[in-house]
């Protein structure tokens, strides 16, 4: 379940940055994606470490265990934010000339 969460996050996030930066503007959508960033960086030591702690099993280890997903995890969330910003910069583009169309008539 969890890989699968991961998977829509990581590849939904950027289709929907364009559609939130159209409505809500640039600033905010990155802000966004980088608390899903966030939140998928830090998601498994939470998940694991609190299953550590329910088992009974050592939580150092555990925590070892899960930091070997660090590294492939941060170039995910690096490439989601890449794309989210290019993705994001389109429809602000798009909404800032629309504004500015709109200014004019």
């Amino acid at each position: 379940m969890e890989a699968n969460l991961f998977s829509i996050l990581a590849v939904g996030t950027p289709v929907l940055a364009a559609p939130v930066a159209l409505m809500f503007g640039l600033r905010k959508t990155l802000m966004a994606v980088c608390l899903v960033g966030i939140v998928i960086l830090l998601g498994p030591y939470v998940y694991f470490g609190v299953w550590a702690l329910i088992e009974g099993v050592s939580l150092w280890a555990t925590l070892k265990a899960v930091a070997v997903s660090l590294a492939p995890a941060s170039i995910i969330v690096g490439w989601m934010l890449a794309w989210s910003a290019a993705y994001g910069a389109i429809a602000a583009l798009l909404r800032l000339c629309w504004l500015y169309w709109r200014a004019e008539s």
